[in-house]
């Protein structure tokens, strides 16, 4: 069997991924909300105050944890003999176990490299042929 052409994937911009993450933390200030309010209508002066911080606590803890993730910088993904490859400005770094999620207009590619997890987010606006390339090689 023929090994397959080397692939390379460069993603410079993140606003589809970052339209995620706002959705996410429009959904947990949401229900962050109507937890509170369930609990003012519930008319207990004393537990109001204790569920309005808990509330307000776990918004503000999946902000904190989110911090990595927004703060992603410009990446190129290889795929080649070697298997694959991330650069990020640079250093490059082998990726074991490589797997992904398909989200609509965003492919999240998820691996494990010397420094941990890696979170990769591909927006679908790329080359089609490299689109469909990607996800075969993926096995999506």
């Amino acid at each position: 069997m023929q090994p397959a052409a080397p692939l390379h994937v460069r993603v410079e911009r993140f606003s589809r991924w970052h339209a995620l993450l706002i959705g996410f933390d429009l959904a947990v200030a949401l229900a962050g909300v109507w937890n509170a309010w369930r609990w003012w209508d519930a008319g207990d002066a004393l537990d109001f105050p204790v569920m309005a911080g808990l509330s307000l606590g776990v918004f503000l803890m999946v902000l904190t944890a989110q911090v990595p993730y927004w703060k992603i910088r410009s990446f190129t993904l290889s795929h080649g003999a070697q298997g694959w490859q991330l650069q990020q400005e640079r250093r490059q770094r082998r990726l074991a176990q490589v797997r992904a999620l398909s989200l609509p207009g965003l492919l999240l590619v998820l691996g494990l490299s010397d420094r941990g997890r890696e979170v990769l987010p591909v927006p679908s606006n790329i080359a089609p042929a490299i689109w469909r390339e990607l996800r075969t090689r993926l096995a999506l």
